[in-house]
């Protein structure tokens, strides 16, 4: 059931005439969803007797509180969620506005979210059977990082105390300062998946403000992730204090990461792309299955980054012994492209089928098979050319199609 159909509207003289929304001191409803303007006020109900014993899922989108007039006699989020909703499961606020804190202690919470929380500065979770924690784009920092030569220090904390989760997506403002992760019992903690994380990518190295970075080398035990990376051109504050380099001898490995989605965009004329991809799997030593989707490689930026600098040396060899299964999705045959497939088929003689795809999800985008033909016509070397050409590819067959795929011998017996 969606919002209850005796919500409280009321209007209200504070705030230059603002509309007040007033949910009720009690419900029967299992689900509650609501979409709000920010131009009104959302408050929850004052009453220590308020009850939503049935209430298992609860969405906000837009809500306006005044939460930092709350202790005058309003109710937080987080006081109402902990107190009048015993049977919670599922909560989900997006782009709310006037929530500096949300404090949370609940025995049944399994699915926390939260979207465009720009004001929030403090979250703090006690839930013994959460699962899954997705935090995008909140926490807005006053100072980008290139702003400043000086260190910033952040007050924004994330502490998290879920023995039980499962699942971490994570991704703040671009050149923005994440805030202090403070998630207990990392070490033992049972997180095997990371969604929606991003990297900020320069070639082998990598800004370290940024929240993805951290959770994968503080997440021993995660096995499945999903990462965006790109390149932030002109990057000025990006110095050696707030890089690093993901190939350095001695790193770490992701060692229990099985399965890996990267979705690579924003390298302006392919710019350390290759380089960028490379190094992020040469920490993945143990990978079965990778997906690459390649999308914005736009050709046309002008911008210049401190990484075009010829004094930095890249490292683009790994060894990927147990890879299996590979997806390029967003294959034009460009020579970066291919680079890439070198090193995928150097790297790794455990490959049983690779698939590329041309980017079909667009208008005026074609398939591989039409590229191909088109190709043909051409004076220069065809893309089927090309792959033919690829060392190590003589261990299988390529099959030309709608897609193009690469399948081993061993595979084909």
């Amino acid at each position: 059931m969606d919002s209850p159909g005796d919500l409280d509207r009321i209007s209200a003289g504070r705030g230059g005439g603002r509309r007040v929304v007033l949910l009720p001191g009690h419900g029967r409803m299992a689900s509650v969803s609501l979409n709000l303007s920010q131009h009104d006020i959302f408050r929850l109900p004052v009453a220590a007797a308020a009850r939503y014993e049935a209430l298992t899922e609860l969405s906000l989108c837009g809500a306006s509180f005044d939460e930092v007039a709350a202790p005058g006699g309003g109710r937080t989020l987080g006081d109402f969620v902990s107190s009048c909703c015993p049977r919670l499961r599922k909560l989900d606020i997006c782009a709310p506005t006037g929530m500096p804190q949300l404090v949370i202690r609940s025995d049944t919470l399994e699915d926390l979210r939260l979207l465009l929380a720009e004001d929030l500065r403090l979250l703090d979770v006690t839930a013994p059977s959460m699962r899954v924690l997705k935090l995008q784009l909140c926490f807005q920092s006053p100072t980008p990082l290139e702003d400043s030569e000086d260190e910033q220090v952040t007050n924004n904390l994330v502490r998290i105390a879920a023995p039980r989760l499962e699942e971490i997506g994570m991704s703040t403002f671009t050149l923005r300062e994440r805030p202090e992760l403070d998630i207990q019992d990392m070490a033992r903690a049972s997180v095997r998946r990371l969604s929606d994380i991003r990297l900020d990518m320069h070639g082998p190295y990598c800004c370290d403000r940024d929240g993805g970075l951290w959770l994968l080398e503080n997440c021993p035990g995660v096995e499945h992730v999903h990462v965006s990376i790109g390149h932030v051109r002109g990057f000025a504050a990006a110095t050696s204090r707030h890089l690093v380099d993901l190939t350095q001898e001695g790193a770490a490995p992701f060692a229990s990461v099985r399965s890996m989605v990267v979705k690579a965009g924003n390298f302006s004329d392919g710019h350390h792309m290759v380089s960028s991809v490379s190094s992020l799997l040469s920490r993945c030593p143990h990978l079965r299955s990778l997906t690459i989707d390649i999308t914005g490689t736009e050709r046309s930026y002008a911008w210049m980054c401190f990484c075009y600098d010829d004094t930095w040396k890249l490292h683009r060899k790994f060894s990927l012994r147990s890879l299996e299964e590979v997806t390029i999705r967003g294959f034009l045959g460009a020579d970066e492209d291919m680079e890439l497939l070198t090193l995928l088929f150097e790297g790794s003689n455990s490959i049983r089928s690779l698939t590329l795809r041309a980017i079909t999800r667009f208008p005026g985008h074609i398939t591989l098979e039409r590229m191909m033909a088109e190709d043909g016509e051409k004076d220069t070397e065809s893309i089927v050319q090309k792959l033919m050409k690829i060392p190590c590819t003589d261990r299988g067959y390529w099959h030309f199609g709608k897609d193009a795929t690469w399948t081993s011998h061993a595979t084909e017996k």
